[in-house]
Formats: structure tokens, sequence, C-alpha cells
């Protein structure tokens, strides 16, 4: 059984050894982590080049070598060769955490399946027991929270960030927080009706605090 977590990777070494569809995937899942990631193959598949020119990570044109991750945080061993996945587990030191792509159950960690909506991150995983489960659970997130969803939790955020700035009582921040929860903020967001989105939040703020005065 894995432990679920979200771990803070800006400015650790990851390295990835392989550059094909695999190794591909786990650098996707690396984007916008502030990582300093290394790829290490003697050649990655165009998609994989393409990602790496667009990015600040290096890639390493060549077999692997234990020294390639001697400085490693993270490895992801994802070759299509059973034999360098092995040799890289076995070069890797004991605080340093292994993906092995061929053979989970040898690995530190696994990546589950996730849906990204811009603050919003939703993971899923069966802890192997079915990654067809996860990937149709994963389709249905995606229909649920569509594109547009990561802009209502950039709006909580902000507006998070209104009420504790104007609202120093900690009942009176939950309950109006709590209330941000309403349908009609989401509706108003993925209908682009904003200004009438902020004055609604503003007056729901004005209201809590009138409501506080006239209880005291």
């Amino acid at each position: 059984m894995y432990y679920p977590m979200m771990m803070k990777l800006e400015g650790k070494k990851v390295v990835i050894i392989g550059g094909g569809r695999v190794a591909f995937q786990k650098l996707k899942g690396l984007e916008n982590t502030k990582a300093k990631i290394t790829v290490v193959s003697p050649t990655i598949i165009p998609e994989m080049e393409e990602w790496l020119n667009e990015h600040d990570a290096i890639w390493i044109q060549k077999e692997f070598e234990p020294s390639d991750i001697e400085q490693a945080d993270l490895i992801f061993a994802t070759t299509n060769d059973p034999k360098v996945n092995q040799a890289i587990g076995l070069h890797k030191k004991g605080h340093q955490l292994l993906l092995r792509a061929d053979h989970p159950k040898e690995s530190d960690f696994i990546t589950p399946a996730v849906v990204q909506r811009g603050k919003l991150t939703i993971s899923i995983s069966t802890d192997g027991a079915s990654p067809g489960l996860s990937k149709k659970i994963k389709k249905e997130l995606e229909q649920q929270f569509d594109e547009n969803f990561g802009e209502y939790v950039q709006f909580l955020e902000d507006a998070r960030r209104v009420v504790l700035k104007q609202i120093g009582d900690a009942s009176l921040r939950k309950s109006i927080l709590t209330r941000l929860l309403d349908p009609v903020f989401y509706e108003l967001t993925m209908e682009r009706k904003l200004k009438k989105r902020d004055h609604l939040l503003m007056d729901l703020i004005k209201s809590v605090i009138n409501d506080d005065k006239n209880i005291m």
C-alpha cells in the first residue's frame, strides 16, 4: 500500500533514464514543478525533444552510467531494457527515490493518474490493481471538471485573500469562505459574468460584517 502525498520538487534534481513514450509521460508530469530535470538516453522521441527545447531541462545523449544518478533526488528508470533498469536500482543510494516503470514492486513510489485544472490537482490510483479503472475514473473526472474549472479555483484563492485581509474574526472568515462554495459563484465564473460574481463576493462580505455588528 502506498502513502498518498504531494511532493515539493522545486530545486530538486530529477533524472529520467530513457527516451521513449513512458519517459515522456513522466517528463510531462514534472512540468511546472521547477525541478532540475536531466534526461539520459542515446535517443529520444521527437515529442520529448520538442518538450526539452521549450523547457529548462537537460538531455545527455548517452547510455546510462552509475555516475548519472549520483546527485539525483528522484530517479525514473523508464528504458525498455530490464537489465538497465535493474542496474539503476542497484546503484541508487538509500536516500534516493526510484520509480522503475517496468517493475512497480521494486519502486519507492508510483505516479498516479492525474487531472489538473489550474491549482486543482486530483490524483487517482488503484495501488496498481487496475490501471484501466484509474484511466476510466480520470476520463469521468475530466468531464466533471472541465478546462475552465481552474479559473473557478483561482477565484476562490483570490477571494480567500480578500476575506483574510478584511475580516479579522476567525468565525466570520469561516462563514464567508463556506458560503463562497455556493454553486452561484461557480456558475457565474463559467458564464464569464465575472463582474457580477465579484460584486456578489463584496456584498457577501458586507452582509456578514453588518450582521455581526447588529448582533453586537
